[in-house]
């Protein structure tokens, strides 16, 4: 759970990498969303996440004592008031690696890439509902955008990393003019690199045709490409 994935952006201080123990403990869409809520807006009790969620306060309890049995959440005591208790989040954002193709864990990653998603979709979704509640200069600032590039398998890493690297730069010049003034919310980014349907099955085609022997299924689909993390959910965050 702590192996340096070496990426821009990641911080052992801060980040944690899920291994296969870490994994089988948050690969829950409740749990998934519970540590996003904490990690996004802070500590809170199981009763008010309940509330925010939709969800009973025996089922953010269970779930929220097995987040901490697996170390990502833990207790807040100098938060609560007779009988209260608080949960805050343990890390920032969370980094996965899609397992190899033989790893006894690797249905249980795509079922938590999986939940990832679902839950970005679901933040854009509720996003484009809010928007005619926003003043106009956030309207603007708003983007939802895609753009088809042609690249190498190495190429698609060095993107991955490259705007990770950007993001990271916006993030720590934020924390840097914290205080200063300016009017500032947290933003929701998000970057997803896979190659389109259809293009690999073309080219391990092609590969097959020119060498006769069958070539190794592509690469990992991962958060977030392999090497890449998740930040779950949004972490941001995932991070992938």
């Amino acid at each position: 759970m702590t192996e340096d994935p070496h990426k821009p952006g990641y911080d052992p201080t801060q980040d944690v990498v899920l291994d296969a123990r870490a994994l089988r403990g948050v690969a829950h869409p409740l749990r998934l969303r519970l540590l996003g809520s904490l990690r996004h807006d802070g500590p809170q009790t199981a009763t008010q996440l309940a509330a925010r969620l939709g969800e009973s306060s025996a089922a953010t309890s269970y779930h929220l004592r097995t987040l901490a049995t697996h170390g990502f959440v833990t207790d807040a005591p100098e938060l609560g008031r007779g009988r209260e208790r608080f949960w805050r989040a343990v890390h920032r954002s969370t980094w996965f690696d899609t397992p190899d193709r033989d790893a006894p864990e690797r249905e249980l990653g795509e079922a938590y890439l999986r939940t990832v998603a679902r839950i970005y979709a679901e933040n854009v979704e509720q996003s484009i509902t809010e928007l005619a509640g926003w003043p106009q200069e956030w309207v603007r600032a708003a983007s939802l955008s895609d753009l088809t590039v042609s690249l190498s398998a190495a190429e698609a890493q060095q993107l991955a990393d490259d705007m990770m690297a950007l993001l990271v730069r916006y993030r720590d010049q934020a924390t840097e003019r914290a205080g200063d003034g300016s009017e500032r919310v947290s933003m929701s980014t998000q970057f997803q690199i896979f190659p389109r349907r259809g293009q690999l099955d073309a080219l391990l085609a092609a590969r097959t045709v020119s060498t006769g022997e069958p070539d190794e299924p592509a690469g990992s689909a991962a958060d977030e490409p392999a090497g890449s993390a998740a930040d779950a959910p949004a972490g941001d965050g995932g991070q992938r």
